[in-house]
C-alpha cells in the first residue's frame, strides 16, 4: 500500500464530484509526478482520477482509454487493490458503452479484491448496472447494505452516491415520495461537503421525479437550474433526453426533437451507446407524434374544434408511423444485445403503438401489448406499463375485444388513482370509449366528465399558455367525446353546457404574468432593440445574421423561463346557467360552431314564445368550408396588396359560397339581429361580417359561449381613453389624431416616437378605452411572439401580460391583429385570445391584411358611432356598412371579438 498514493485519492477523487475540470487539471499534473518519480501507485491513482472526470464530463471513450492504463499500471506492478478500485471504475464505463455482462463481470471481479468500506463501494456500483439491466430488486438491497455501511463508518460521499443513484430508482419504479427523500437527503450532504457538480446533478434528478408527477413548471426549473450549473461539463445524453421526455408530454415537438438529436449527437461523440439506444427509441416517440398520432389514443373520437386557424407551427421535419416503427425496431435491438430486458419491452411497445397508429393492428397487436405492459409493471416500472396496458385496452375497444378491453383497463387500474394527471385522464377516456362502445352511455358519461374533472387541474396547474393549450390533446379527445354524448344522448341544451366546459378552457384560467420575471423582462427589452437594428439600415450579412441569431436566442429564452410560471389552484367549476347566459343575450342570438368527426354542428340560442330556446343542426362536412375560406383570405389578401385581375370577383364568390355553406342550415333561426358567433377550428379567421347576410348587422365573435357570457356581465369600466400610434404604420399618427379631435373629453395621445412599448403600456393600464394604430405581425411560428410594431420595437403578447388592468375595449388598428394559432379544443393562441384571457372584454382587431387608408376612415366613423352610445360591435357594424365597397377587403376584415 502507498501512503501518497491513498492521500492522493482522498484528495483528487472527491474533486471529480465538485469540479471535473479541475480534477482533470490536477491529475494531469499528478500523473507527470508520480511518472517521474516512479510512483506507479500514484499513477494508477492519477489514470483513475482522469477517466471518472472523462465519465464526468460525458466522454466515455476517453474514461475507457485512462481507466484501461490505470489497469493495466496497477496489474504490472501487484497493487491488487488499486487494480480492483480501477476495475470497480471501469465497470461502469463498460456498462455505459452499452457492454452490461462485461460490466458485471468486471465488477465481479474487482469485489473478490476488496474488502471493508471498499468492498462496499464496489457493491454500490454493482447495484447501479444490475438497475440498469432490470434487475432492479437486486439493486435495492444492495443500496439498502451499502447505506448501512457508509452510515456506519461516516463516509458521507459514498452514502450521498447511494441515496442519489437509489432515488432516481425510486423515480423510475413510481416511488415518487421516497425518490424526492432520497434525492433531498443527497443534495443536502453533496451541498456540506462542496460537490456543487454532484449536488447539481441531483437537481436534475429532482426534476425528473416533478416530470414524473406531472409537475412540469417544477420539473422545468429544476432542469434550467441544473443545466446552468453544469454547463462546463459538456454535453449530458441522459439529461437532453429527460427533457425531451418531458417537452414531448406536453407537445413541444420541435424543441422535444432538437433535445433528441442532440442527445444523439452527445451519444456518438461520447459513445455512450447505452443511452444511443434510449435516444432512438424517444425519436421513434417523437415521429409517431409528429405524424399525427400518439399511438391508439389517435383513433379517439370528437376532437372539438381543428388545429391551424392561421397556420399551427408544428414540429420540424417529415416523420410518420413507419418511421416510428423502424426507430423502435433498431432500438429494440440495440437492447436485445445489451441484454436490457425493460427497455426491450419500452422498444416493443413503441413498435406496437406505431403499427396502431398505421391502422394495420389485429389481435396479435393486441396480444403483444398486454405481454409488454405486463413485463413492463412485473418489472417495477409501473407508468410505461400502465401506458401500454393502456393502449391495449384502446385497440381492444376498436376491435371489439370489449371483454379484454374491461380486462386490462382493471390491470391498469392503479394508473387511476396513482399515475400523473394525464395518466388519469388517459385511462378516464379509455374507459368512456369502452363504456360507449358497450352502449352504456349514462357510465360513458360519468367516466368522461370524471376525466375531465381531472384534466382541468392539470391544466390549472401549468402556467404558460402555450403549455396549457399545447398539453391540452388527450383531454380535447375527452371532451370531444362528452361533447358528442351530450350532442346525441341529452339535447341541444345538455350539449349547449358541455360546449362551454369543453371548449378554450385555457382562456378560462386565471392570467400568468411572464412579463414579471426580471430575466424576461430585460429579455423583452433586448429583443425590441434587436428588432429596431435590423429594421435599421441594410447590415452586411454576417452582422444580420448575428443578430438574427440572437433574436432567435432570445425568443428561445424568453419561451422557456415563461414554461416555468407555476399555475394555479383550478377554479371551482360555475357552469353559465341557461337563464343567465339568455338574459345575458338581450335579443341577440347565440350562433356556436362544433366540429364532431368532420362534420360541423351548429347550436343556435334564439328568443321564442317562450323566453329562449336552443336548436341543433347539422351544417355540414368541415372540408369544403375550409378549402373555400383558405380560397376567400388568398383572394382578399391579393386585393389588398394591389394584385388586381380578378381578386374582387374573388372575394366577392368565396363570401358567397360560405355564406351558403355556413348559413343556408341555419337561416331560419339566425334571423337578421344582433349575432354572438363562436366559430371552430379555422373559422377562428373568418372575416364574418363580409357574408352577404351578415353584412352591417352587429356580430361578436368569442372564443366560447361561457366566455362571451364572462366578459359580457363585467360592470363598465371607467377610466381614459388611451390613443398609439406608431411611426411603422403610414397613416397611424393620423389616424389618432383624427380620433383625438372627436373626443369630448381629450385621450392621452402617444403618437411617432412617444409611441414606445413601456410609455404605451403604461398608459393603457387602467383604460377604459385604448387604440393601437400601427404596423402588425401574425407569428405563424411561435403566436406569443406576434406584435404590433411601435417606435421601439415590437409590443409582443409577452408584453401585454404586464398590464394588470387591461383596456375594457382595445381597437388594434393594423394587419391580422385578430388571428390566432387554434389547438384541439379550440384553444387558441393569439393576441385577441391573450387580452380576452387578462381581462379585455371587447377587441377590435382584422383577420387579414388592411389598408391604411381605408383603415383611418373606418376608425373614425368607429369612434363616432361609439360615441353617441352605440356598443363596440353596433358601431363596427354601423362603420363597416358605411364603408366604401371599393375597399370592402379591408373593412371588412375587421371583427369585434369578445363582448360586443
Amino acid at each position: 500500500m502507498s501512503t501518497t498514493a491513498d492521500e492522493l485519492a482522498q484528495r483528487l477523487l472527491p474533486i471529480v464530484m465538485a469540479d471535473p475540470v479541475k480534477a482533470k487539471m490536477l491529475a494531469d499534473a499528478a500523473l507527470r509526478d508520480a511518472q517521474r518519480a516512479g510512483d506507479r501507485a500514484a499513477q494508477a491513482v492519477a489514470l483513475r482520477t482522469l477517466g471518472l472526470a472523462a465519465r464526468a464530463r460525458h466522454d466515455a471513450a476517453g474514461a475507457d482509454r485512462h481507466l484501461r492504463a490505470s489497469i493495466a499500471v496497477a496489474r504490472r506492478h501487484r497493487l491488487t487493490q488499486y487494480e480492483a478500485e480501477s476495475r470497480m471504475s471501469h465497470a461502469l464505463i463498460l456498462d455505459d458503452l452499452g457492454r452490461p455482462t462485461a460490466a458485471l463481470r468486471e465488477i465481479d471481479r474487482a469485489m473478490a479484491d476488496l474488502q471493508g468500506q471498499r468492498r462496499a463501494r464496489a457493491s454500490m456500483q454493482r447495484a447501479l448496472i444490475l438497475r440498469r439491466l432490470g434487475f432492479e430488486r437486486e439493486a435495492m438491497e444492495l443500496y439498502r447494505d451499502a447505506l448501512r455501511a457508509f452510515r456506519r463508518s461516516g463516509d458521507a460521499v459514498w452514502e450521498a452516491r447511494t441515496l442519489t443513484n437509489r432515488g432516481v430508482l425510486h423515480g423510475f419504479r413510481g416511488n415518487l415520495r421516497l425518490a424526492e427523500a432520497d434525492l433531498r437527503a443527497a443534495q443536502a450532504l453533496y451541498n456540506r461537503l462542496g460537490m456543487s457538480t454532484a449536488a447539481a446533478q441531483v437537481e436534475h434528478n429532482l426534476g425528473f421525479v416533478a416530470a414524473q408527477a406531472g409537475d412540469v413548471p417544477t420539473a422545468l426549473a429544476r432542469y434550467d437550474r441544473a443545466h446552468d450549473r453544469l454547463w462546463k461539463t459538456g454535453v449530458d445524453a441522459v439529461s437532453l433526453l429527460d427533457r425531451a421526455e418531458l417537452l414531448l408530454s406536453v407537445r413541444l415537438l420541435p424543441e422535444a426533437g432538437t433535445a433528441i438529436r442532440a442527445a444523439i449527437a452527445a451519444c456518438t461523440d461520447g459513445h455512450l451507446d447505452s443511452v444511443l439506444g434510449q435516444a432512438h427509441l424517444m425519436m421513434a416517440r417523437l415521429a409517431l407524434l409528429t405524424s399525427g398520432g400518439s399511438g391508439p389514443v389517435s383513433g379517439a373520437s370528437g376532437t372539438p374544434g381543428a388545429s391551424g386557424a392561421s397556420g399551427a407551427s408544428g414540429a420540424s421535419g417529415t416523420f410518420g408511423t413507419d418511421e416510428s416503427r423502424v426507430a423502435a425496431a433498431a432500438a429494440r435491438k440495440v437492447f436485445a444485445r445489451q441484454k436490457r430486458a425493460v427497455w426491450i419491452a419500452r422498444a416493443r411497445v413503441a413498435e406496437l403503438a406505431a403499427v396502431v397508429a398505421s391502422g394495420r393492428a389485429h389481435r396479435g397487436t393486441l396480444r403483444d401489448l398486454r405481454t409488454a405492459g405486463r413485463a413492463l409493471v412485473d418489472a417495477g416500472w409501473p407508468h410505461p406499463g400502465w401506458e401500454a396496458l393502456l393502449d391495449a385496452a384502446q385497440l381492444a375497444v376498436g376491435l371489439g375485444e370489449h371483454g379484454t378491453a374491461a380486462d386490462l383497463l382493471q390491470e391498469a387500474a392503479a394508473a387511476a388513482k396513482l399515475g400523473p394527471a394525464p395518466l388519469r385522464v388517459r385511462w378516464a377516456h379509455v374507459r368512456a370509449r369502452l363504456d360507449l362502445a358497450r352502449g352504456a352511455t349514462a357510465e360513458a358519461a360519468r367516466a368522461a366528465t370524471a376525466g375531465l374533472r381531472i384534466a382541468d387541474e392539470y391544466r390549472a396547474s401549468l402556467g404558460a399558455t402555450e403549455l396549457r393549450v399545447r398539453g391540452s390533446v388527450e383531454a380535447a379527445a375527452l371532451a370531444g367525446l362528452r361533447l358528442r354524448l351530450a350532442l346525441d344522448h341529452g339535447g341541444p341544451r345538455e350539449a349547449l353546457t358541455w360546449a362551454q366546459r369543453c371548449r378554450s378552457a385555457a382562456l378560462s384560467l386565471p392570467p400568468t404574468h411572464p412579463s414579471s420575471d426580471p430575466v424576461v423582462a430585460r429579455a423583452l427589452t433586448e429583443l425590441r432593440r434587436i428588432t429596431g437594428e435590423l429594421a435599421a439600415a441594410p447590415a452586411g450579412p454576417q452582422r444580420a445574421g448575428r443578430l438574427l441569431r440572437r433574436q432567435r436566442s432570445l425568443e428561445a429564452e424568453i419561451r422557456r423561463r415563461s414554461w416555468r410560471v407555476p399555475g394555479s389552484r383550478p377554479a371551482a367549476r360555475t357552469d353559465v346557467p341557461f337563464a343567465s347566459l339568455a338574459a345575458a343575450l338581450d335579443g341577440r342570438v347565440l350562433f356556436e360552431l362544433l366540429a364532431i368527426d368532420g362534420v360541423l354542428h351548429a347550436l343556435v340560442v334564439f328568443p321564442s314564445a317562450g323566453g329562449h330556446r336552443v336548436a341543433r343542426r347539422v351544417v355540414g362536412p368541415i372540408a369544403p368550408v375550409a378549402a373555400e375560406l383558405e380560397h376567400l383570405r388568398i383572394a382578399l389578401s391579393a386585393e389588398i396588396l394591389g394584385h388586381g385581375g380578378t381578386s374582387a370577383e374573388r372575394v366577392d364568390r368565396g363570401a358567397g359560397a360560405l355564406d351558403r355553406l355556413l348559413l343556408d342550415p341555419v337561416a331560419d333561426l339566425i334571423g337578421d339581429g344582433p349575432l354572438v358567433l363562436v366559430p371552430t377550428g379555422a373559422l377562428h379567421a373568418m372575416p364574418w361580417t363580409m357574408l352577404p347576410r351578415l353584412r352591417g348587422r352587429s356580430i361578436t365573435v368569442a372564443p366560447s359561449a361561457a366566455i362571451w357570457w364572462r366578459v359580457a356581465t363585467q360592470p363598465p369600466a371607467d377610466g381614459p381613453t388611451v390613443l398609439v400610434g406608431a411611426p411603422s404604420a403610414a397613416q397611424a399618427a393620423a389616424e389618432v389624431a383624427q380620433i383625438a379631435r372627436d373626443q369630448r373629453v381629450p385621450p392621452t395621445v402617444l403618437a411617432g416616437e412617444r409611441a414606445r412599448v413601456a410609455p404605451a403600456l403604461a398608459a393603457l393600464d387602467g383604460a377604459a378605452i385604448g387604440h393601437i394604430a400601427s404596423h402588425g405581425e401574425f407569428r405563424v411560428d411561435n403566436p406569443l411572439f406576434s406584435f404590433l410594431l411601435l417606435a421601439d420595437g415590437p409590443l409582443t403578447v409577452y408584453d401585454l401580460s404586464a398590464l394588470r388592468r387591461p383596456p375594457a375595449l382595445l381597437v388594434l388598428s393594423g394587419c391580422d391583429t385578430g388571428l390566432a394559432e387554434v389547438h384541439p379544443g379550440d384553444e387558441l393562441m393569439g393576441l385577441v385570445a391573450a387580452l380576452l384571457n387578462m381581462g379585455t372584454a371587447t377587441v377590435v382587431a382584422s383577420t387579414g391584411p388592411v389598408d391604411d387608408g381605408a383603415t383611418r376612415l373606418l376608425m373614425r366613423d368607429l369612434y363616432g358611432h361609439l360615441g353617441v352610445g352605440h356598443p363596440p360591435a353596433t358601431a363596427l357594424a354601423l362603420a363597416q356598412a358605411a364603408a366604401d365597397p371599393s375597399v370592402r377587403a379591408s373593412t371588412g376584415s375587421f371583427v369585434c371579438f369578445g363582448a360586443g
